[in-house]
């Protein structure tokens, strides 16, 4: 396929990688989209969205929770406050999964902490689940609310700052394994299937990775097992927010695409751009 000028692709067939000794570990056999600026992969969640009867869930790992109000930093540059609420919603109402223009419209109004709500609102994804660094941890009324789940990468209550051991965790499959658990029951909670349990987006940004370690895990099977059943695998690599949030000097996001295609999803990217 021929993905968007905006995304650097990756081989969209079905890889394996092996494991020494012991044949084939981890097979990736959805579309994987990479992007710069997290924003533009609402083009890949539409796109997938347009092949399905409901709207999918989104799993995302960031740095930032990225659930900021659809639109807000555009309105502020071109329209009195007064007009905002209007706007937004005149917007919102104009963006249809199945037209790739008016998503793309869309799209170059928006700023990349924006995209997550801004999907929910116009029925791209039913909800999201996400596992952030700055995020405190949320209840089931806000779920159902806002179709919004987040986790902290941290479990300090005082602070939203993760310390390094925290850092280093973030795809090791004891701390993601509890994260689900934690999702699942609190869907159980609502009456809704486990979070594995419907079709899902898994959306990455390489902000989540803040250190060499976290992107060289001991177990990484979890987030195999993730990208396994996910119908969609989308990246952005947003290098300029990779190195604000990096705790390691010189880690950048072309070390971290790298590592995590090559050596985590065990996916082959020789002909990316």
């Amino acid at each position: 396929m021929t993905l968007p000028r905006y995304a650097r692709g990756v081989k969209t067939k079905a890889l394996t990688a092996l494991g020494p000794g012991r044949g084939p570990m981890h097979i990736v056999t959805c579309d994987v989209h990479i992007v710069v600026d997290h924003h533009k992969a609402l083009r890949a969640w539409a796109q997938f969205r347009s092949q399905l009867a409901v709207a999918p869930r989104l799993i995302t790992l960031d740095h930032h929770t990225d659930t900021s109000r659809p639109f807000r930093n555009h309105l502020r540059a071109v329209a009195p406050t007064a007009d905002h609420e209007r706007l937004r919603a005149a917007w919102l109402s104009e963006i249809d999964f199945r037209h790739p223009d008016t998503v793309v419209e869309a799209i170059e109004k928006l700023s990349n902490d924006e995209h997550i709500v801004t999907a929910i609102e116009s029925n791209i994804i039913s909800g999201a689940f996400v596992v952030a660094h700055n995020a405190k941890d949320t209840d089931l009324q806000t779920y159902a609310e806002h179709r919004i789940m987040c986790r902290a990468v941290s479990q300090n209550l005082q602070s939203y700052e993760a310390s390094r051991e925290d850092c280093d965790k973030v795809i090791e499959s004891q701390f993601l394994d509890a994260i689900l658990e934690n999702f699942s029951q609190a869907l159980a909670s609502a009456a809704e299937p486990a979070v594995l349990e419907a079709p899902y987006i898994l959306d990455i940004d390489l902000d989540y990775f803040n250190t060499f370690a976290s992107v060289a895990p001991a177990d990484a099977n979890v987030l195999r097992n993730l990208a396994r059943g996910a119908g969609l695998i989308t990246i952005a690599t947003e290098p300029e927010h990779v190195e604000a949030c990096a705790l390691d000097a010189h880690l950048t996001s072309d070390h971290l695409l790298t590592k995590l295609l090559a050596e985590v999803l065990c996916v082959d990217d020789s002909f990316r751009e």
